[in-house]
């Protein structure tokens, strides 16, 4: 490929990735947005939150954030300049890949089953010690995919953050934020796999939401470079 139809081609790839990370972050906030503050105790309390939700809408758009985040880090992964930040880009790529496959499973079990649970609810079409047991049923099974999910999702993000602080073409402070962010993510996951005591998924969500603002400066970082000339 010429000179400048390579670069021309790395400016379209880092203006898709910034936009395509960016599209994750909107969609998550949108999810974000809609859940609000989940029931703990009581299961048909979950239910009618759940009921009242567009659930199965957004499932699928948790799901559809995770898959363009992984377009993004792929994307971005083929665009660093150099040779060690792109091969440790490249050892992230699978991991991403896999973590992603495993949350997507989770979420679309967990919401079909919550969601079709909780409509039968409402509907009377179950009565509400049957929810209650389906409910309890469900969250034994998708209990672990869904830690795991979390566990995975950390470890991807932290091999980019690495390998991204290791180009030195990004911000040190955003990188090291998404270093941490990453990291406490997959550590903390990781803890809830294991069944450390007195964790609860709380504990993570600090560390994704510093992950997350990793991935929105990101983003806004390879569209701004997108319409820059190359240096």
């Amino acid at each position: 490929m010429k000179p400048v139809a390579a670069e021309r081609f790395r400016r379209l790839q880092l203006r898709i990735g910034g936009i395509v990370a960016l599209t994750g972050v909107v969609l998550i906030a949108f999810v974000n947005a809609l859940l609000g503050n989940v029931p703990r105790t009581d299961y048909l309390a979950v239910l009618e939150h759940v009921n009242e939700r567009p659930w199965f809408v957004m499932r699928l758009a948790g799901i559809l954030a995770m898959l363009a985040w992984v377009v993004a880090f792929s994307t971005v992964g083929r665009t660093v300049r150099d040779p060690l930040g792109r091969v440790v880009a490249r050892m992230g790529e699978p991991v991403l890949i896999v973590a992603v496959a495993v949350f997507a499973v989770d979420y679309a079990h967990d919401g079909f089953g919550i969601g079709v649970t909780a409509e039968r609810w409402a509907a009377g079409d179950l009565a509400a010690g049957n929810a209650v047991a389906d409910a309890r049923m469900l969250e034994v099974l998708v209990g672990a995919t869904s830690m795991l999910s979390q566990a995975l999702l950390g470890l991807g993000l932290t091999i980019y953050a690495a390998a991204l602080l290791l180009t030195r073409e990004f911000s040190r402070i955003l990188c090291w934020l998404g270093l941490i962010g990453a990291a406490g993510w997959f550590l903390g996951g990781a803890a809830l796999v294991a069944r450390v005591d007195g964790l609860r998924f709380e504990v993570v969500l600090p560390f994704i939401g510093a992950a997350t603002i990793w991935v929105t400066g990101i983003g806004i970082t390879l569209i701004r470079r997108s319409f820059q000339p190359d240096r």
